[in-house]
């Protein structure tokens, strides 16, 4: 099977998902502003919808992770987010990510009855006794 070092996508979305795996922080090209992951994605959504690809242009991904738009030919690809993984970025992701696991860690309601949980340290539920799992 061939290495590719570009892979195509038509929409924005679909190229961050693929640039996910690769990188989490990127800066934007034209005036170094940084990007998690999350803000790439809620800036993305909006993107697509104002800015369709129009008939063969694509989004490209790099072996990096950095996101470009191309006219129809790869050499003329714009590049848009380039990666940007420094230690202090990374961290500030990962602190992010905590505080948005935190309020959904634990089940409001039995998955097995549909009772509600008594209390949030509850660990089973009072109508059938199935184990609550986070």
């Amino acid at each position: 099977m061939e290495n590719q070092a570009f892979t195509h996508f038509q929409s924005l979305i679909e190229a961050l998902g693929a640039a996910m795996t690769r990188c989490v922080v990127w800066r934007y090209a034209d005036n170094n502003e940084k990007y998690n992951a999350l803000q790439l994605y809620r800036f993305a959504e909006e993107f697509d919808r104002e800015n369709p690809v129009e008939d063969g242009s694509f989004y490209l991904v790099s072996a990096e992770g950095a996101i470009g738009v191309s006219p129809g030919a790869e050499y003329l690809t714009r590049w848009m987010f380039i990666p940007s993984m420094d230690e202090a970025s990374v961290e500030k992701l990962k602190a992010e990510i905590r505080q948005l696991q935190e309020p959904a860690s634990l089940p409001k309601f039995c998955p097995n009855c549909g009772a509600p949980y008594k209390s949030d340290d509850s660990k089973f539920c009072p109508n059938c006794g199935t184990p609550r799992k986070a």
